[in-house]
């Protein structure tokens, strides 16, 4: 990605030998998204366009890379045309009734391997969030872990998984513990609205006024990492 003037870029792309792509972008609307300081950067966005990680390209490693990705709602689809419906289910993340489309295959091919890797793969998709989110309820991180459960409710909607997400959303949400953070969470959704729209002036006065009066809670720390990334606003 870059903001340099078409020529010049041109001329680098083709004095590198270039071959991967490179985006234009106008004025300093990528640097401000993404907290550029410096040259080369590197951002490594989530399945929901969300910064998880800015730095040098060289300083990160396969190992952080796939650490930060971790909770990624990918599944692979199924090799086969026989199962195109079930693809179609996994590529709109709607694994609520893609595990029945599969659970119903392998009553008729118990043994297609496909279907049970992903039997398997939206299985331990499903595991490796609940686990994110008690992880994070644990460590007091009340908010981030009811965005989670929020999240499979979506992705496993009118299902057994579904359900469970939703009645512990419930219990965090009665949890006296959780009160601030949960405050700190609902406030930051404006500020992330506002990241998601572009306007960063805006998000950062949200993000200050979290800081301010819930300094303390894991929320105010991102909003504070947010911050960091965008010193000039």
């Amino acid at each position: 990605m870059s903001n340099e003037p078409t020529g010049l870029l041109e001329r680098h792309i083709e004095k590198m030998g270039i071959a991967y792509p490179i985006a234009k972008v106008k004025g300093e609307t990528a640097d401000r998204t993404y907290g550029v300081k410096g040259f080369p950067s590197g951002a490594l966005l989530d399945a929901k366009g969300r910064v998880v990680w800015t730095g040098h390209p060289g300083s990160v490693s396969h190992e952080q890379i796939a650490a930060l990705l971790e909770d990624t709602a990918f599944v692979s689809s199924i090799p086969g045309s026989e199962h195109k419906k079930i693809n179609k289910l996994i590529t709109a993340q709607d694994f609520g009734k893609a595990q029945k489309a599969i659970l119903k295959g392998l009553g008729k091919s118990p043994d297609d391997e496909a279907l049970i890797q992903a039997r398997d793969d939206i299985q331990g998709l499903l595991q490796r969030k609940l686990k994110s989110a008690e992880a994070l309820a644990v460590a007091g991180d009340f908010g981030g872990s009811i965005e989670i459960y929020g999240e499979l409710q979506t992705l496993f909607k009118g299902s057994d998984s579904a359900k469970q997400a939703k009645a512990e959303q419930k219990t965090l949400e009665k949890n006296p513990a959780a009160k601030a953070d949960l405050g700190a969470w609902k406030m930051m959704q404006k500020g992330n609205a506002a990241q998601r729209a572009g306007d960063f002036e805006k998000a950062a006065k949200v993000y200050r006024k979290v800081i301010k009066k819930y300094g303390d809670t894991p929320c105010a720390g991102r909003a504070q990492e947010f911050l960091s990334r965008h010193s000039r606003l």
